[in-house]
């Protein structure tokens, strides 16, 4: 966590970290190999400590922690409630993996006898406090708890695509308020890690499965702004208003690739799409992206260095 935190400083962006966690090994009835599990005590202990050494809950900070064990079917339920407590004594959010796919379904109403929700929100694992990654295989029933609670979900869908997993009913979710952001998963899960191919294609995606219900472009932007703010509790994020901070990115529209799409900039990046670098980004008032490329440091050395990473890595005996 100190490497990432250092990163995000060099870069000069924001960053909200979550402590992962997974202590339900396969021989304990989890998916996890058994090497990469921790005791209870050993997270506990581990989350605490980023939380003191790292998180700061001003408004406009640049670092913060929330607390993430992994999904039902690799931590116990007491971990999963032991975070829920220490989370709240330390005034932190909560965040997992929910209701992504059949088989983790499967795996809660066996071990436990729930459904995913219903088994999180018996350990206390509702409010506005908490949100959840995916939340593809919802009931209209439990979107309405969600609804009722506050509860968050951040949906992912080039992630859920490409791992067949499914579709979120996020028409149904805007239409109750559930506070939906948008992301990108992880790169296990999602080789590009792009969000402004991630609005794309979830514009695009409900159009397929919805029609007419489906969000409009500016919907889907203000899912990945404001949304996606919400579930982090930043309510100085996320918008361009006076008292806010100084966030945003700029495209310049006169490149060939977008002549003629300046006639409805609000829904823009979803309709037509724009997958290249954007070419200014401003965090916390300050530019740290200009004509395309980063400010504070070097790409050319960045990519030279993970490029030897990863061949390292690869080649290891």
């Amino acid at each position: 966590m100190e490497a990432q935190f250092q990163a995000a400083d060099d870069l000069g962006i924001r960053f909200c970290a979550t402590r992962g966690s997974m202590d339900l090994s396969v021989k304990d009835g989890g998916l996890p190999p058994d090497s990469v599990v921790q005791t209870v005590n050993e997270i506990l202990r581990d989350c605490r400590e980023a939380v003191e050494k790292f998180h700061d809950p001003s408004r406009y900070s640049m670092h913060q922690v929330a607390l993430a064990p992994c999904s039902p079917f690799s931590v116990s339920k007491e971990l999963l409630e032991e975070s829920a407590k220490l989370a709240r004594s330390l005034h932190v959010r909560l965040h997992t993996h929910l209701a992504e796919t059949k088989d983790e379904e499967n795996y809660t109403l066996k071990r436990y006898g729930m459904r995913p929700l219903e088994y999180m929100e018996s350990l206390g694992w509702t409010g506005p406090d908490v949100w959840y990654a995916h939340g593809i295989h919802f009931t209209d029933q439990e979107l309405e708890v969600l609804a009722r609670t506050g509860t968050g979900v951040a949906h992912c869908p080039i992630s859920n695509m490409k791992l067949s997993s499914g579709i979120a009913k996020i028409p149904q979710m805007l239409s109750l308020n559930v506070p939906v952001g948008l992301g990108v998963d992880g790169s296990a899960s999602n080789d590009g890690s792009n969000l402004l191919e991630e609005m794309r294609v979830a514009y695009l995606l409900h159009r397929l499965n919805s029609s007419d219900k489906a969000p409009s472009g500016y919907d889907i932007l203000k899912m990945a702004t404001s949304g996606s703010a919400r579930l982090l509790g930043r309510d100085e994020l996320g918008h361009i208003a006076p008292g806010m901070a100084a966030d945003f990115f700029l495209i310049d529209l006169r490149r060939l690739e977008l002549t003629g799409a300046a006639f409805d900039l609000k829904s823009m990046l979803c309709t037509v799409g724009f997958k290249g670098s954007v070419d200014y980004t401003v965090v916390n008032g300050k530019v740290v992206v200009k004509d395309g490329r980063l400010t504070r440091l070097s790409e050319k050395i960045i990519a030279q260095k993970a490029d030897e990473t990863v061949r390292a890595y690869l080649n290891r005996p």
